[in-house]
């Protein structure tokens, strides 16, 4: 069978992107799809992430807007402080970002098709059917990547179920600031298993946003409340308003079936607790090159299945005390909240959390809290025992 590419990527985010340079770096022939006219926008994405980044993919300077050491977890009634010295996360300007990796794989040799909106794909042909302004279009591959994002046609053609939590984000500003080097998150019992966060962006620009099973409509009002009562700025003003999808974590999602592969919110490669997938993503670009290589190479497709056995091989354990965190949580009440920070502070659990957490690989502090004796202290007294069932732990 002749094909027009060796791999087709569909969808031209930060992940199908840096995937794209990646193959197309090592002579492989790619084409990059991607419905939207101009790469990145909407903007839909909180835009901080782990400074481990930089070890991985580089960040121009003038994308990094801010950066945070901590931040500051605030229940109804108590607030505690968790940072470190150094920086802990880079606050980024995501359209821009999205755009450099876009036109790094263009440079590197992939082909861009945009404002073609994948309709339809025949996963034992590698065919892919695309509108564009001039009709529908078809081209044929050996491999079809699916990084097509949390509503991923691709991931529903090979059998995976839809599941995503709706998400909304302001884009606020306000005047008279003199800190924005700390990330607000405020858990509350109506948004579980979301939260709402606050993160100073640039400036006098905060990004207010939360994720939950609300509708979008009951996300505005919710946001709309923090702002008028919660927010510690008086004068502020709602500059733009974006909605988006966050996928839920899914361990009986199919990765690989014949010649697709899924990567990025596509395959639900997100953490349970928060949500974010950009760092993680960018980790699973590096095993589904890899993988991909050592397919065209071989000439068989059957290898395509490594790439889900290497990428649960790397991350299950963590996503498994990541799950165990928010099934807890999920169960917390606002008096919960208060209590479990109360706690907190007394036992000094605070400065554990500065010292051995990590935005991305939390279980380094919940093993700590576990060796110590002080994950049952935080859970609260009223199901105490329920929620010590899952952390194997004796009342």
């Amino acid at each position: 069978m002749n094909y027009d590419y060796d791999v087709v990527i569909i969808g031209a985010g930060p992940i199908g992107s840096a995937l794209a340079y990646q193959l197309a770096s090592s002579n492989v022939k790619v084409a990059l799809i991607d419905k939207k006219k101009k790469v990145g926008l909407p903007l839909q994405c909180a835009g901080i992430i782990n400074r481990r980044i930089l070890n991985i993919q580089d960040i121009p300077e003038n994308l990094i807007l801010n950066q945070a050491k901590g931040a500051y977890i605030h229940s109804r009634n108590h607030t505690i402080k968790v940072s470190k010295d150094e920086t802990q996360a880079l606050v980024i300007d995501r359209v821009a970002f999205d755009q450099h990796l876009f036109e790094k794989a263009k440079s590197a040799g992939a082909d861009a098709l945009l404002s073609s909106k994948v309709i339809d794909i025949n996963p034992e042909e590698g065919t892919v059917f695309f509108n564009t302004s001039e009709g529908i279009k078809e081209i044929k591959s050996k491999i079809i990547v699916g990084a097509d994002g949390p509503k991923s046609l691709v991931s529903q053609k090979i059998g995976n179920e839809f599941k995503a939590y709706n998400a909304s984000q302001y884009l606020v500003k306000v005047n008279g600031i003199d800190e924005m080097s700390f990330v607000d998150l405020y858990p509350k019992e109506e948004l579980w298993p979301g939260f709402l966060w606050c993160i100073p962006a640039y400036k006098n620009i905060f990004r207010i946003g939360l994720f939950s099973n609300k509708d979008y409509k009951k996300q505005d009002e919710i946001l709309d409340d923090f702002l008028e009562n919660d927010f510690i700025y008086d004068e502020y003003e709602v500059l733009e308003k974006y909605k988006g999808l966050i996928p839920i974590h899914d361990d009986e999602k199919n990765l690989v079936k014949g010649r697709i592969l899924l990567i990025g919110d596509a395959a639900s490669q997100v953490k349970p607790t928060t949500g974010g997938g950009l760092l993680l993503g960018f980790q699973a670009v590096s095993i589904a090159a890899q993988t991909i290589l050592e397919a065209l190479e071989e000439d068989d497709l059957f290898i395509l299945s490594n790439y889900q056995k290497e990428f649960n091989k790397k991350f299950s354990s963590e996503f498994s005390y990541q799950i165990k965190v928010q099934k807890s949580l999920s169960t917390f009440s606002d008096d919960d909240m208060d209590d479990m920070l109360e706690t907190m502070e007394l036992r000094k659990i605070d400065d554990l959390i500065s010292n051995y957490g990590d935005m991305d690989d939390q279980s380094i502090l919940v093993k700590e809290l576990l060796k110590r004796g002080l994950i049952l202290p935080l859970l609260p007294k009223l199901n105490k025992k329920e929620l010590a069932k899952i952390w194997l732990l004796n009342v």
